[in-house]
């Protein structure tokens, strides 16, 4: 229940917390308001910032009671920065949230009953962990180039030197490279007039070799001094072993352009999953969190219970991270993949760790997987590790027509996930479910999910 203050707030009771990380609570007319930076239990002096017909937004002016698993962030930005949503929840209760949202998802989207879910599998320390960045740029009202993440909701970007979930690495390189930017008449793209040059850094490390790579993200314009600031870069900064240059001149969000260069040094760094070795492209899919990756591709091979006459189908494969990590103890593994590049990839890691019986596939698995099954190459087992959009109506339907006797399900999203288990649970049973926390003081879920045919 919420009463209503003098100055037109009102004091509302967080009651649950969702998907996207907000607080959930009622309004005095009923209406679901959600308020980010609050946690179940507490009580807050909330502003309506946007109100629809069935429900709001709201932000916190005032705690009137106080949650005991609120933690201090550690951030001096959090409020203002959208890339973390949890910096003020202990660790521990993030942790259980993200059970429950997690099981309200599939309950509620998947219509699943009576669902049992594995403990989450936790991280030993939940700080400083990613191992890529795409930061965006922008200038100050001093005409400074600064760096950082978009405020929540907007893309007006927040000045950050220390982010607390990137790696200290990227913080450097970040920090270095942004102040020698600053040292040239450089220009900053500007989304709305479609004009400027720079537009992201991409930067990624090697967590076990220490190794970096930085990309420039602009637009096709002139980019004055790159070789001069390359050269600097690489000369002060040892870890790095190149830069790249991807040119994106499209008036679109997506992030890389189709075009790229090397500037200087390589274009990929190598890093370890375990005992396993990868190169990893500038633009190639990686697990964002390299120890819990760890954790999470032993699940996957605990679920698989591989054995020498098995055929298994590692769908959107990207560097072949998943089909290298596991035991090779199986009669073939065939990764399929759609970016070229990852697949090149793929095998070369393929080569470096001696994975005799794998198969790296270019393509999409709507068409790749029936010619499979055409050439009497039928899987046993299918992983899949889809993008947060989920699974492709005709691939479920391809598994489905062709008894694909087990599915093994990795999902980052657990609204589409919950979405595509609803469309399979007709004909297959769901064995097991481990969540995988990939992405501390986010409300961001790594699920593995177990199916058989019935």
């Amino acid at each position: 229940m919420s009463i209503i203050t003098d100055q037109g707030s009102q004091i509302v009771k967080i009651d649950n917390i969702g998907y996207g990380g907000d607080g959930i609570g009622k309004l005095g007319s009923g209406k679901t308001v959600f308020v980010p930076r609050t946690i179940p239990g507490e009580k807050h002096q909330i502003n309506i910032t946007t109100e629809k017909k069935t429900y709001a937004h709201g932000e916190s002016g005032k705690i009137i009671k106080k949650s005991n698993y609120r933690d201090k962030a550690k951030c001096e930005i959090f409020d203002r920065c959208g890339g973390c949503q949890w910096q003020h929840i202990s660790y521990n209760k993030q942790k259980k949230y993200k059970e429950l949202i997690l099981k309200d998802s599939l309950t509620r989207i998947g219509k699943l009953n009576n669902i049992k879910l594995e403990p989450l599998i936790g991280v030993d320390n939940p700080w400083f962990y990613r191992n890529k960045s795409t930061i965006p740029l922008q200038k100050d009202q001093d005409n400074n180039i600064i760096s950082g993440f978009y405020q929540r909701g907007t893309h007006q970007v927040t000045n950050c030197r220390v982010c607390y979930i990137q790696h200290q690495l990227i913080n450097r390189i970040n920090k270095y490279t942004v102040d020698l930017l600053n040292k040239y008449d450089l220009n900053i793209y500007n989304e709305s007039r479609h004009k400027g040059l720079l537009r992201h850094l991409l930067i990624r490390v090697g967590v076990c070799t220490n190794q970096a790579l930085l990309t420039f993200i602009t637009t096709k314009e002139e980019f004055p001094h790159l070789d001069k600031i390359a050269n600097c870069l690489m000369e002060e900064i040892p870890e790095l072993k190149g830069i790249v240059r991807n040119i994106n001149n499209k008036r679109s969000n997506v992030l890389l352009g189709e075009q790229a260069y090397t500037v200087n040094g390589q274009d990929h760094i190598i890093d370890y999953i375990g005992i396993k070795k990868f190169k990893i492209s500038y633009d190639s899919f990686f697990q964002v969190n390299t120890i819990q990756t760890k954790k999470l591709y032993n699940v996957v091979e605990e679920f698989l219970e591989l054995n020498d006459d098995k055929i298994i189908v590692d769908a959107y494969s990207g560097i072949g991270s998943i089909a290298i990590s596991i035991d090779d103890n199986y009669k073939k593994i065939y990764g399929i993949e759609s970016n070229k590049s990852a697949v090149d990839d793929s095998k070369c890691n393929a080569r470096i760790n001696g994975l005799k019986n794998s198969t790296f596939i270019n393509g999409d698995i709507k068409d790749v997987l029936p010619d499979l099954i055409s050439k009497k190459e039928k899987p046993d087992s299918i992983i899949f590790d889809p993008p947060r959009s989920g699974l492709d109506q005709s691939i479920l339907k391809t598994v489905i027509k062709n008894k694909i006797d087990e599915i093994i399900y990795v999902s980052c999203n657990p609204t589409t996930l919950a979405r595509d288990l609803k469309r399979l649970k007709d004909e297959y049973d769901i064995i097991k479910i481990q969540p995988v926390d990939m992405f501390p003081h986010t409300y961001h879920i790594e699920t593995v999910v177990k199916l058989r045919r019935e």
